[in-house]
Parts: C-alpha cells; structure tokens; sequence
C-alpha cells in the first residue's frame, strides 16, 4: 500500500502542476484576446462617433442648445477608451465631460462639427483624449477571474479522477503488489519505483511460464509416443472390436424387436436372433428350452448350422428333470460354461457320455432364471471340434439370455395382466349394473336418473326435439301388499316393470323407479299427443295383466294412474320442472278416480 501511496503523492504533483499551466495559459490567452478586442474597439471608435454622434451635436450647437450639447458630450465620455470629451467652438468656448479624472489619456482626436446650415465652415470641434487604462485593469481583472474559474473546475475533475483511480486503479495495484510481495519478495534500491516492483515481477512470471511451457511440450512429446503405442495397439484389437460393435448392434435390433412384437410374433423373432447369434459367434447350434414346473421340456425353439445333420439334440432325448449334475449346476450357477468335456466332473459323468454321443465338444448353458424350479434355459453347441469360450462372447450370450429373461418375464405379465384386466372389467360392468339398476324390478334407479337426465334434456334442447315424461303409480298399492302379501306386490312391481322394459325395446328412453310402487319413464323425441298414446296402452297392459286386487275401490285388478307432461323451454328451465309436472298430473289423476291417464297439457 506504501507503493500506491507514492505513486498516488507523484500523480496528485503532476496533476497540481498541470492544472497551474494549465490556469496561467487559460488565462494569458484570455487577456490577449480581450486587449486585441480593445484595440480594434478604439479603432471603430472615430466610425461610431461620427455616425452617432457629430450630426447630432452640430445640430445642438447651431441650436445653440447647451443643456443637449453636454448630455451629448456625457454620452459619448461613456464609450470605452474615452476619458475626457471637449468641444471647442470657434468663438472660443469651451464644453467639457470626464467622468474620470483621474485616467491618463495616451492619445487626442479632433472632430470637426458641421452641418448643412453652415456650409463647409465648421461650427466646433470635438475633442476626445482616448486611453487604455480603464479597459486594461478590467481586462486583467476579467482574466484573473477565468483563470481561476478555470483552476476551480480542473480541481474539480482532478479530485474525481484521484477518486477514481485511487477505487479501480491505485487500490488494486495494491493488493497485486502486496500479493506478489508475499509470493516471491524482491529487494529493490529505493530509487526503483513500484510499477519497476511490477515490471520485474511479470518478468518472473513470464519465465516461470516459459519453463512450464517447455515442460508441458515435452509432456505433449510423451503422450505422443504413448498414443502412437496405443494406436499400434487399437490396430491389433480391430476385429474384436468390429465384432463388438457388430454385437451390440444385434442386441440392440433384438431389444427393439422384443418391445414392439406383439406376442404371437415373439417366438418367430427369437428364431431369427438365435441365427444370428449363431451366425455371429460362429458356432454350430442356439436354442432356447422352455420348462413346466416339473423341469420338464414344455417347448423349444432351435437353429443350427445347414452343414449338420437334421438329428434332434440330446436334450430331446434325454429328460431334463432326470439330470443329476446339469440342473443343479444351472440352479447354483446360474451359468455352465464347458470347453472341453474333459472338464466335467464325474458326477456329470452320464451327460458327458451323452454329450459325446451326439457329437458336442463346447458348449454354453445359460438359466434364464436360476431359482428352482427353472423357466428356461438358453443354450449353444459347437460340434466335432472344441472351441474356447472368450469373455465377450460369454458377455454377449449372458446379455441375450437376459433379454430372453425379460421377455418371458414380460410375456407372463401380459398374461397376468390380460387376465386381471378381464376381471376388472367383468367387475366393473357388475358393480356398475349394481349401482344404477334397482335390485327389485331391474330398471334404472335415482343415481342412473341423476347421471342422464341432464344429458337427455341438453339433447332436447340442442337439437329442439321434444321430450315427455310419465309418471306411473299402482293404484293403492298398500292395500295390495296388505292383502296379498309382499311377495305377491314384489311380483306385482316386477310385471309391470317388465312392460315398461318392453317399452323400451322399440322406442328411446329411460325408465326408472323413483320410490316404492312410483315409476318414471322419460321418453325423448315423443310430444304430448305420442306420450299420452303410450301412457293409455300402458294403463291397458297393466290392466290386461289381471292381476287381482280384492282391497281396491277402483277396479277388481291391479290398476295404475299415469300423468305425462311435454317439454316446454317457456315454462320448463330444466328436466326437473318437466317431471314435477309430470307428478302434478299424477296427483290430478289420482283426485279424478284413479285407473286413467292424465295429460298435464289438457290438465
């Protein structure tokens, strides 16, 4: 911080220094050019004065006006330069004006006065004593006062400018110093200032970076050898990688294939895959088993090369299950991995013969899930000559028997899933059904007339179709299961719901039963005239079903009172006030006698 203070004391000198220049010249040029506008006032001054002034004052003194004649002469003492004004007639009379007494006059100019009336004979003449004095003190006086103005605002900016730079520059310059001083210290003459303190610095550090640059490029040269090691390397490994690549690809098309197959065409896409794994490895024969809970061969699907002969594999003829050593290897292992059958150990001494038998020599036995009991194995053969499993290709066969894991895996919760989803389905449709349908008669109860008649009465609305409801109540139907009992009213209800149902096969509608022996049926697209033909040939059926009602005093047998009523959009606001219209027609059917029906139209 000392550094920063010296420099900050040399620039605030300089700045001092500059701004007392700068002040002196700002105003030294401004004296010079107020004397060179005092010189050319005095040389307009005989202009000005004898434009203004001599014809006027030729015209006071012929006028022999004295008063005129001095404020005339006043006038002109006021003009700058002018120090004392007289006028000498050529009697010998004399008028005088200085308003300075004092000012010395450096020069005299006469002016003849004359005018028309007197020809070329002058009546005076004007005499001016002309000076610098006045204007030059003033002059001085206005330059001193601007070189300080001047002065006064380069303080100003100076003092922001060390503000400024004492924030962003002198500050910072600082802290790098004083950070840099405590890195690496350097002893310096105090002669040597601070930026000198910097300059070596960033010299150190330029050759800090050189050396590290030099380092770093024989780095490069290392890792330059170093790859081309590699290279040399890569270029020995070419065609395990190209067969990598080649295997990731057909584990890639496989995954694809796997997903978006339906089931039915998941089996032919595993053929196919197992040829290419075939084809891929290089190897004589792929299949994949499939078991039943009793470790039993459920199904297979198999390729093997064209050059073999068509003889079925052992594993077709010999049972899986009875194995003692294959099974329990799979299940520990989950992989069995056999090169030469010299490996086998003698308790797989019966499938070791087995193997030889049928010509195998290698061979790869993947569980597809190792927990007891298995679902399926995959498998690959090589035969009539040993081959030496390597690890990608083990990694390629572990990595398709997963996907074989996982479609199986998949294909059984599709099952499940289908079979869950026919259940759901099946108890929805029933629980639905039971939600909307009354248990006794069968037809929709107040949750299904809730849920449609808002619909019904848009439809009505929207495409201006009429809609009429019924209002249908058996006839004192208490005194019928009073009477008869209440099996025999339960049956009663039932019949007469089954007509409305009958109804409802050749015509649009809902019927619903509202409460005890009350039901309603909503009738879209039918008028006043159509739903008073259907409520008549409703009353007739139920009247045809002659059911008896010995406790009735309308009829012998079961009757039932009806009130229709038709959609109106001038009275009806909703389908609401349509079937309280409907029940209010009910009621005057009831008050008429009963066994009849009532329109609310004709009400």
């Amino acid at each position: 911080m000392a550094a920063t203070n010296s420099l900050s004391s040399r620039l605030q000198w300089r700045g001092v220094l500059c701004l007392v220049l700068l002040g002196a010249l700002g105003g030294g040029i401004h004296y010079l050019l107020g004397l060179r506008d005092i010189e050319q006032r005095l040389a307009q001054l005989h202009t000005l004065v004898e434009q203004r002034f001599v014809a006027v004052l030729a015209q006071s003194v012929w006028d022999l006006d004295q008063h005129n004649t001095q404020q005339l002469l006043e006038s002109i003492n006021q003009l700058d330069g002018v120090n004392r004004v007289e006028l000498i007639t050529n009697l010998g009379q004399r008028q005088s004006s200085q308003l300075h007494p004092a000012a010395h006059s450096e020069w005299i100019r006469d002016f003849p006065v004359q005018s028309e009336r007197s020809g070329n004979q002058p009546l005076a003449s004007l005499r001016l004593h002309l000076g610098q004095q006045e204007p030059l003190r003033q002059l001085r006086l206005d330059s001193l006062m601007f070189a300080a103005s001047l002065m006064a605002a380069m303080l100003l900016i100076l003092l922001l400018c060390r503000h400024f730079m004492q924030r962003h520059l002198l500050r910072p310059l600082g802290q790098l110093l004083e950070q840099l001083h405590k890195e690496q210290p350097l002893r310096l003459p105090d002669s040597e200032r601070e930026l000198s303190l910097l300059g070596k610095q960033l010299q150190r550090y330029r050759q800090n970076w050189q050396e590290q640059l030099q380092l770093q490029q024989q780095r490069c040269s290392e890792l330059q050898k170093q790859r081309e090691q590699l290279s040399e390397l890569a270029s020995q490994r070419t065609t395990e990688l190209d067969q990598l690549t080649r295997s990731q690809q057909l584990l890639a098309r496989l995954s694809h294939s796997f997903l978006h197959l339906p089931p039915h065409e998941q089996y032919d896409a595993i053929a196919d895959a197992l040829a290419r794994i075939g084809h891929l490895l290089g190897i004589d024969r792929c299949y994949l088993l499939l078991l039943d809970e009793q470790q039993a061969l459920q199904q297979h699907i198999r390729w093997q090369n064209e050059q073999l002969p068509a003889n079925e594999a052992f594993y077709l003829q010999a049972p899986l299950q009875h194995s003692p050593w294959l099974l329990p290897q799979l299940r520990q292992q989950a992989q069995l991995t056999i090169s030469r059958l010299e490996e086998i150990p003698p308790d797989g001494h019966g499938e070791r013969l087995l193997l030889a038998e049928h010509g195998i020599r290698s061979l790869v036995l993947i569980a597809l899930d190792h927990t007891a009991p298995l679902q399926g194995i995959f498998g690959c053969e090589v035969v009539n000559r040993q081959h030496d499993w390597l690890d990608k290709e083990l990694t390629l066969l572990r990595l398709f028997a997963g996907q074989l894991s996982g479609l199986l895996l998949r294909h059984q919760q599709q099952q499940q899933q289908e079979a869950l989803t026919q259940q759901l389905a099946a108890a929805h449709c029933k629980l639905q059904a039971q939600n909307h349908c009354d248990g006794l008669t069968g037809l929709a109860n107040l949750s299904r007339l809730l849920q449609d008649k808002q619909q019904l009465f848009e439809q009505a609305f929207l495409c201006q179709q009429a809609l009429s409801a019924l209002m249908l109540d058996i006839d004192q139907f208490a005194a019928y299961n009073n009477h008869a009992g209440h099996l025999a009213g339960d049956d009663c209800l039932q019949r007469i719901a089954q007509l409305l149902q009958a109804e409802l096969l050749t015509r649009p509608g809902l019927a619903v039963r509202t409460k005890g022996a009350t039901l309603l049926l909503l009738l879209p697209q039918h008028d006043a005239a159509q739903a008073a033909a259907v409520a008549e040939q409703l009353r007739l059926a139920v009247a045809a079903l002659q059911l008896p009602h010995p406790a009735s005093r309308v009829s012998s047998f079961v009757s039932v009172s009806i009130g229709c009523a038709t959609l109106d959009l001038r009275r009806h606001d909703d389908i609401d006030d349509l079937i309280g219209e409907a029940a209010h027609a009910l009621r005057l059917a009831k008050e008429q006698g009963r066994n009849r029906c009532v329109s609310a139209a004709t009400a």
